[in-house]
C-alpha cells in the first residue's frame, strides 16, 4: 500500500495553494512494494515526475516510524541517490543495496518502508507577494520486503496458508488471525459474510510466524456458518482473493 503525506516541513518550500484548492504529490512510483531478495545486488524503484517543473526528491528507508529524521536512522540499506533532480515529465531510477552491516532474519521476511519526499522549488518573494501561499511537503512511503533465500513456500501462497477464527474477547467480536509462514500478508480487505450481509474487519498486515487479533465492525456476536473474504497484495501490487469458512 502507498502511503502519501502532505505536511510542512520547515525551510522545505513547496506547492503554493489557495485556500480551496487540492493539491497532490507529482513523484509517481513505478510500484506499491518493493521486494528485495537475498541474491540480488540491489532493488530498483523508478520515481517519476508527472508535475510540470523541476523537483529535488530525497530519498530513504526507515523502520516504521514515518516521524524518525532520516539523519538519525541506522539500517543495513543504501539508496543511491539519496538526493536527485527530477526534470518535469521525467524520471530517476533509485537504487537500494543491502549494506550487510546489520544482520537479517534468515527464517523469515523483514520488513522496511522506502520513503521519497519531494522538494519543489522555493517561491520567489516576487512570486509570493500578495499571496496567502501555504508550503507544503509531499511524502510518499512504500514497503520493502527483504526476502532470504531458502524460504519454505511462497509469497504468492501465503495468504492461503493462513488460519481465521472467530471468537470473543472484552465485549468484541474478533477475528483470530495466524500467519505460520515466514512471509508478511497485507491486505486490502477482510469482511465476513454472515446471514446475507457484509461486515468489514479491521485489516492489518501479518507479520511472519506470528498471530493477532482483528476487531469486526458492526458484529458483536459470534456468526454461524459465516464465511471470511480476504483481498490480499502480491509482491506485484496486483489482487490475491481467497475465503475461509468460521
Amino acid at each position: 500500500m502507498i502511503k502519501a503525506h502532505a505536511f510542512t516541513l520547515g525551510l522545505i518550500s513547496a506547492i503554493g495553494m489557495l485556500g480551496s484548492q487540492y493539491a497532490t504529490a507529482d513523484i509517481v512510483l513505478s510500484g506499491t512494494r518493493i521486494v528485495y531478495k537475498e541474491a540480488q545486488k540491489e532493488a530498483v524503484i523508478r520515481m517519476e515526475n508527472k508535475g510540470e517543473r523541476p523537483l529535488l526528491v530525497q530519498a530513504w528507508l526507515d523502520t516504521g516510524d514515518d516521524n524518525a529524521d532520516p539523519s538519525t536512522l541506522n539500517v543495513p540499506f543504501t539508496v543511491v541517490p539519496p538526493v536527485s533532480r527530477i526534470e518535469a515529465k521525467r524520471g530517476q531510477t533509485a537504487k537500494i543495496t543491502y549494506t550487510g552491516n546489520k544482520a537479517l532474519a534468515k527464517d523469515r521476511e523483514t520488513v522496511y518502508w522506502f520513503n521519497a519526499l519531494e522538494i519543489p522549488p522555493k517561491v520567489s518573494e516576487q512570486d509570493a507577494k500578495g499571496k496567502n501561499l501555504l508550503q507544503l511537503a509531499f511524502r510518499t512511503r512504500i514497503k520493502l520486503f527483504y526476502r532470504p533465500d531458502g524460504l519454505e513456500g511462497s509469497a504468492a501462497e501465503a495468504p492461503s496458508k493462513l488460519t481465521w477464527r472467530a471468537q470473543q474477547k472484552d465485549g468484541h467480536l474478533v477475528i483470530h488471525m495466524s500467519n505460520p509462514t515466514p512471509y508478511f500478508v497485507s491486505f486490502n480487505s477482510i469482511n465476513i459474510i454472515s446471514g446475507g450481509k457484509k461486515y468489514e474487519v479491521q485489516p492489518s498486515m501479518s507479520e511472519p510466524k506470528s498471530e493477532m487479533d482483528l476487531l469486526v465492525k458492526g458484529l458483536n456476536s459470534k456468526p454461524t456458518g459465516a464465511t471470511l473474504e480476504y483481498h490480499a497484495i502480491s509482491d506485484f501490487g496486483g489482487g490475491i482473493k481467497g475465503k475461509a469458512n468460521l
